[in-house]
């Protein structure tokens, strides 16, 4: 039998999931069979899809980005779009931001840290090896920039120039997300995996204290109770604020 001895220091994830990781996880639609816990699992982030002409002269309209976001929740990660394999993870959360001039979807995703490859899979990822993704969508309509026409049946052709006016097509009526893939190169210009932002102790302090603390004000000879947090100070009038409420000090 061969044996082989490692040494060497070990690498801390930088991301500690929390309970309102497992909370949405857990409540999606076909859950995990047994409920996660923070501690089973590995998460990150990624800039999906976005606003921006992609490579095919394809756009999503930027109102419909939530609508994206929300279909999206649940779907498989898959690696380059390959559906005769299973998903390597799965997508939940996330959020609508904008990086630069652009407007992406950033679901999270989330892989048990139990499976034999979960930890290869997070070196690739943090390593900067996996950095694009893409997604896979069903939709209705291609809606030519230039005429507002489908672009099936208009004159029109994407990457063409009518009258100093770049031709595209909107992505209109999307129906579904199959999937999100890590891919060698992205469609969309600017898609990549990012860390999730981990909150301070302070932070986390904060958030679980602010609901204790409290001051009784007498006004009027009546008595209000009002929240202490956040509590916000005047440095130019020497006054504090508590949640509308203002006082000298």
């Amino acid at each position: 039998m061969l044996s082989q001895g490692l040494t060497g220091q070990l690498v801390r994830d930088p991301y500690r999931p929390d309970n309102n990781d497992t909370d949405q996880i857990n409540s999606l639609e076909n859950p995990p069979l047994i409920p996660l816990k923070s501690e089973e699992i590995l998460v990150r982030k990624c800039r999906l899809a976005s606003d921006r002409m992609d490579s095919r002269f394809g756009r999503f309209r930027t109102e419909d980005l939530p609508n994206l976001l929300e279909m999206i929740q649940g779907a498989p990660v898959l690696i380059g779009h390959d559906r005769k394999s299973l998903g390597i993870a799965r997508f939940f959360g996330g959020e609508i931001a904008k990086r630069g001039d652009t407007t992406w979807i950033i679901p999270k995703f989330y892989w048990a840290k139990d499976h034999s490859g979960a930890e290869d899979l997070r070196i690739q990822i943090d390593a900067g090896v996996y950095n694009e993704a893409s997604i896979a969508f069903v939709y209705q309509k291609p809606t030519c920039s230039v005429c507002g026409e489908d672009l099936r049946s208009c004159p029109h052709w994407p990457g063409k120039t009518y009258e100093g006016e770049l031709c595209f097509y909107w992505y209109d009526k999307v129906e579904r997300v199959t999937e999100g893939s890590l891919v060698y190169r992205g469609a969309a210009p600017g898609t990549g995996i990012e860390l999730v932002a981990a909150e301070s102790d302070e932070t986390r302090s904060m958030e679980a204290n602010k609901t204790d603390k409290k001051i009784t004000i007498k006004h009027r000879g009546k008595r209000y109770t009002a929240q202490l947090y956040p509590l916000i100070k005047d440095a130019g009038k020497g006054e504090m604020k508590l949640n509308g409420i203002t006082g000298g000090v």
